[in-house]
Order: C-alpha cells, then sequence, then structure tokens
C-alpha cells in the first residue's frame, strides 16, 4: 500500500493572497468578478424603441393619412406631424408624438391605425433599467453575457478584482529551456503544464523562468521577480538533498516562510511564504508530486486571489480498481473505461516519469484514511486540465 501515491493532508490559509481592488476598462474585464455592485447609467433603452418593422402612428390621432419621410435608425429624433404616418425598422427609435408600431395593416386604407393601442410594438423607455438602477451584484463574474449588458448601459468602467501576475521559475542544472536541444538537458514540462492550466482560468500575465541549482542565482532571480510579480511558483529543489538549496536561497533573499512541509511526506516536499509582497510556492520537481500540487494548491490559491467562488472541481463516480487501506490524504488515479465503467487506478510515487501528465487524471478524498475495497463506488475530484 505504501507505494501508492498519496497526498498527505495539510493546512494553509485560505488566500496566501489578498485581492487588490483595481479600475478596470470594461472591455479588459472578461473573466473577472465585480468588487461592487454597478448601477445604470442611463434609462435602458435610453428611448422608445420598436420592436417590428412597421409604421409609427400617434394614437391620439384618428386617422393616419399622411406619410412622411422613413426615419433611420440611429438618426436624431424627428418630430412626427398631426395625422401623419412614417415607416421605421426594428430597433428604430419612434419620432416625438409616435407611441405606436404598425405591422400588417398598409397606411392610406379607411382601417389603418384604427385598433392600434399605446405602446403596441413598442419597448418603452426605461422599461428595462432607469438610470440608478442595480444591474449586477458585487462578486458577479463578468462573462459575455454579463459584458453584453453594461455595454447596452453604457457602462465604460468598472471595479474588479485584479488578475494576479505568476512568474514561474524552473530551477536545476538538467532543466534546458524550450526549444534547446534535448541533449543539453530536460524541457521544462512542469512549468509549461502550469502555465496552460493558469492562462486556462484567464490569468493574462505569466511567464516562464530558468536557473541553476545555484543558491546565488535562485536569490538573485526570486528577488528580481518578487519586484514585478504577484506569485513567484519554483519548481525543484524543495527536497532534503545536497542538490536541493531553494531553502538556502530563501533565507538569503529574507522571505518569510511558513511552517515547512517536508516533514510530513519526504517524497512530497513543499515551501511556501513571502517575498517582499510576492506570494512564493516552492514546488517540486517530481513530475507526480508536481502535478497533485500544482492542481490541489496552486491552482486554489491563485483563483482565490481574484474570485471569490470555490475553484469549479468536476466529480464523478468511478469504481475502485484496487484495494486501498493507508494513511489519510487524496489517492492519486488515472482513469479507464471497462465494460461502461470508469475504473479508477493507482499511480504509484517515485517514479519520476513524465507520462504522469498523461496518466495523473483525479484524486479520491480519503481525509480519514478509511479502507476502501476494490470494486466499491467513490468519487473521484477530476485535475482540471484547462479544456471546458
Amino acid at each position: 500500500m505504501n507505494g501508492y501515491f498519496v497526498l498527505y493532508p495539510f493546512e494553509l490559509p485560505a488566500s496566501l493572497k489578498e485581492k487588490t481592488v483595481i479600475a478596470s476598462s470594461l472591455e479588459n474585464s472578461f473573466g473577472l468578478e465585480l468588487a461592487e455592485d454597478v448601477n445604470s447609467d442611463e434609462d435602458i433603452p435610453p428611448y422608445d424603441v420598436a420592436i417590428r418593422d412597421g409604421w409609427a402612428i400617434a394614437t391620439s390621432d384618428k386617422t393616419h393619412h399622411l406619410i412622411q419621410k422613413d426615419v433611420v435608425n440611429g438618426e436624431s429624433l424627428t418630430k412626427l406631424n398631426p395625422l401623419s404616418t412614417c415607416w421605421i425598422n426594428t430597433g428604430g427609435f419612434l419620432p416625438a408624438r409616435a407611441d405606436a408600431v404598425i405591422v400588417e395593416d398598409e397606411p392610406l386604407t379607411k382601417e389603418f391605425g384604427q385598433n392600434a393601442y399605446p405602446l403596441e410594438n413598442v419597448l418603452p423607455r426605461g422599461s428595462e433599467w432607469n438610470k440608478g438602477d442595480l444591474i449586477l451584484r458585487k462578486g458577479t463574474v463578468l462573462g459575455a453575457s454579463e459584458q453584453a449588458l453594461l455595454f447596452e448601459a453604457g457602462i465604460s468602467q468598472v471595479k474588479v478584482y485584479k488578475r494576479p501576475s505568476v512568474a514561474i521559475l524552473s530551477t536545476g542544472h538538467e532543466i534546458s529551456e524550450t526549444g534547446s536541444d534535448v541533449s543539453q538537458g530536460r524541457h521544462s514540462s512542469n512549468a509549461t503544464y502550469l502555465s496552460n492550466l493558469l492562462n486556462a482560468i484567464g490569468l493574462t500575465d505569466t511567464a516562464i523562468f530558468f536557473s541553476k541549482d545555484s543558491v546565488a542565482s535562485i536569490d538573485s532571480n526570486i528577488a528580481s521577480l518578487s519586484e514585478y510579480f504577484d506569485f513567484i511558483i519554483t519548481v525543484g529543489g524543495t527536497g532534503q538533498g545536497r542538490s536541493d538549496v531553494l531553502r538556502k536561497a530563501l533565507k538569503l533573499c529574507k522571505a518569510d516562510l511558513g511552517p515547512d512541509k517536508t516533514k510530513l511526506s519526504s517524497s512530497l516536499p513543499f515551501v511556501h511564504g513571502k517575498v517582499k509582497k510576492a506570494v512564493l510556492i516552492g514546488l517540486p520537481g517530481n513530475p507526480l508530486g508536481f502535478i497533485c500540487l500544482a492542481q490541489r494548491l496552486v491552482l486554489m490559491q491563485v483563483w482565490n486571489s481574484f474570485i471569490s467562488a470555490p475553484f469549479p472541481f468536476t466529480q464523478k463516480n468511478v469504481y475502485m480498481g484496487f484495494e486501498f487501506s493507508g494513511k489519510p490524504g487524496d489517492i492519486c488515479v488515472q482513469l479507464a473505461s471497462f465494460n461502461g465503467k470508469t475504473i479508477a487506478l493507482p499511480l504509484m510515487k517515485g517514479s519520476g516519469r513524465s507520462a504522469a501528465f498523461r496518466d495523473a487524471q483525479a484524486i479520491i478524498c480519503n481525509p480519514y484514511g478509511l479502507k476502501l475495497e476494490a470494486n466499491s463506488i467513490v468519487q473521484a475530484e477530476l485535475f482540471f486540465n484547462g479544456r471546458i
């Protein structure tokens, strides 16, 4: 049982970074959460609108036998003369005096407009919102429909929670930069994986940096990045081996570190704290440990720094493909289809294989370390893969 990869329980503050309120132009606020209520800047619609193509009339007139020039959408208001009518297109604003649109009858007939009633085929000014009315509440995340409402209401700027910026620092003598000759070292697949996940949750300012396993190099990079980024996520060097120098570098740059999680499991160390105003999270270089902590720790911390709602994990009922009896924690599994069922299979710790990016698909929460029987139905929490 000890060979299964289990992310043992750990505790962190609800959010390592508090939300920052900024004023944003509406066109740049897509995907952000409102930090205050938004009220309409004008009546919506701002004028009486024709909701059908037809003839505009004043129902107070007894006849409508004079035909005026058509109303062109977007032109200034014109006044409808007494006993007159004019053609108006859907979405056009009614000329002064007009209060109805006749759709089926034709002018110059005796019956034209006789049965019309006020506001027939008309959306009156302010019938959706009046100036000052509440449109969206604080805490609303601005999607396509919410932004359309605000644009229609004449809103040009909103108060929102700022998207955090994230620097990913990949460390190690064996790590080569993306595109480098593979003979010079391993590619930084961990950093690419995390960068893509962060972009998928709406971040627009992420960057990958590289450092050799040198105290001076890591210290210099972290000190520099802390001036410009809200989060610094390091990859590698979090163990207690001779070449694991992250803690020494953090001590050199006077980082304020939280409790060391290495004691929980020698195979799953991570570091967290602050360097100046930047939140620092140090993750292991082992792909499996990195993936689990990226999913269970980093995504939620970054998400919580600009979105109030919990991170939207997807859950699925699966069948245990093995028997488990071990320590409390999250069991990392891959999923397979068999005879119409979804089977959860365990991943083994300590492999160091990059195939983990394919195989690590979900966790089964077992916070009390209960015995889980093979073929029993359990709930798996699927890893976010950046796709909807």
